[in-house]
């Protein structure tokens, strides 16, 4: 049996508790249906994220958009009509 020193053990069962949280992620984002998406935002895009995630208390701006676009998508469901208004990209605001 291999006699490893206090910190190598220390280092060893650091790498696999976190191996063991990197599983357990990728299972839950399996589950869940979980995709990474890219995408290009400007300026003002950004600033109405930021309010968006101040006023909400949202310490991730991914929180902010995921509640945003389900919300939508409820409004379409429920008024189709409500939700093309509020989608008019000359609907002043």
């Amino acid at each position: 049996m291999t006699q490893h020193t206090k910190a190598e053990r220390v280092r060893l069962q650091n790498a696999a508790r976190q191996q063991a949280k990197r599983d357990r992620l990728q299972l839950q984002r399996e589950k869940f249906g979980a995709e990474k998406i890219k995408w290009v935002i400007y300026k003002g895009t950004r600033s109405d994220l930021d309010v968006m995630q101040q006023v909400g208390g949202y310490t991730e701006v991914g929180e902010a958009i995921t509640l945003a676009v389900r919300y939508m998508a409820g409004m379409a469901r429920r008024d189709p009509a409500a939700f093309a208004e509020a989608m008019n990209p000359r609907n002043s605001v």
